[in-house]
């Protein structure tokens, strides 16, 4: 009898372990799935039919929405990309915290009186705060720019990413006025970026911008990039709006490798899902998706001391 009892009670065990979720639940999750195929920049490379069974499975038995995150989570997981993101509409335990909130910016370096530094950090937050961003990075580049300097290191590093175009505005006087890179989607469809007169512009249309922009006393500058494992995301479109830059060459540790964008996609429960939906493309249409590996891989001791030397090496050869 004890064993019939025991057989008994896996049987019933297994049995509740494969019900399906409920309607509201299927549907939910359904409505996630949809938006993925749709979207998600690496579409081509799922079989969305298994894609979808494996998802409703996660939730078996599922009965509210709330139940049905950890399958969202899993979805997220069975994509195989480390940019997309799930905010819950009702936080529960072990809600996800940006990471950009758990650091404060990296200090400046020193540097000699013939190079000029900026440091490019992350941003997020509401129009007053990125028009103060964009406010802040022109000062501090005016207030150092002079016309003897031979170059500029431009420090990406802890950059976590946030907004690129605030960035790109900020940086622009350096970067100069060009197409810098593109958003290349599922569909092969670009979106170019550029820089011009104290705007960013993606296929044409301003994304962010100044009406007080700045121009170097001396055009076209050498430039060193510094990169490390925390340039992320929008940090790392800075990073490829350098690339192919003439007299331009990076130096650290690989960046974060993020190298996308995202789409904002806001579900029927109010929570909102981070797709990965481009990815990041250099001026010369090199597509990148993946970890960008500096010119120069170096200890962090040994980058700001490399990065000057090579600029006097750089700047005496242009002239």
């Amino acid at each position: 009898m004890a064993k019939l009892c025991l057989l008994f009670f896996l049987f019933t065990a297994c049995h509740a372990e494969r019900r399906p979720p409920s309607p509201a639940v299927q549907k939910y999750l359904e409505e996630v799935v949809r938006i993925m195929q749709a979207n998600f920049v690496n579409r081509a490379a799922i079989d969305w039919v298994v894609f979808r069974q494996k998802v409703l499975a996660k939730a078996s038995g599922a009965n509210t929405i709330e139940q049905a995150y950890p399958a969202v989570e899993f979805a997220i997981v069975a994509l195989g990309d480390k940019h997309t993101q799930f905010y819950y509409a009702h936080p529960v335990k072990g809600t996800k915290i940006p990471l950009a909130k758990l650091f404060s910016p990296y200090p400046d370096e020193p540097v000699p009186e013939d190079i000029g530094y900026i440091r490019i950090p992350w941003v997020v937050g509401s129009q007053e705060k990125l028009d103060a961003y964009i406010t802040n990075v022109l000062t501090q580049i005016k207030e150092r720019d002079k016309p003897e300097l031979k170059g500029w290191i431009v420090d990406l590093r802890g950059n976590m990413g946030g907004n690129m175009w605030p960035m790109l505005v900020g940086v622009g006087p350096i970067l100069g006025e060009d197409t810098l890179g593109y958003s290349v989607d599922a569909n092969n469809t670009k979106t170019a970026w550029r820089y011009e007169k104290g705007k960013a512009l993606a296929n044409g249309d301003i994304e962010a911008e100044t009406a007080n922009y700045y121009m170097l006393k001396s055009a076209n500058p050498v430039v060193a990039v510094l990169t490390d494992t925390l340039t992320a995301s929008s940090g790392e479109a800075v990073a490829i709006a350098f690339k192919a830059r003439k007299h331009t060459r990076s130096f650290g540790a690989a960046t974060c490798g993020v190298s996308t964008g995202r789409g904002r996609f806001y579900l029927s429960d109010g929570s909102v899902l981070l797709l990965t939906n481009v990815v990041f493309a250099d001026r010369r249409l090199v597509r990148y998706g993946h970890s960008i590996a500096p010119d120069e891989t170096l200890k962090s001791t040994e980058v700001v001391p490399r990065a000057i030397r090579w600029i006097r090496e750089e700047y005496k050869a242009t002239k």
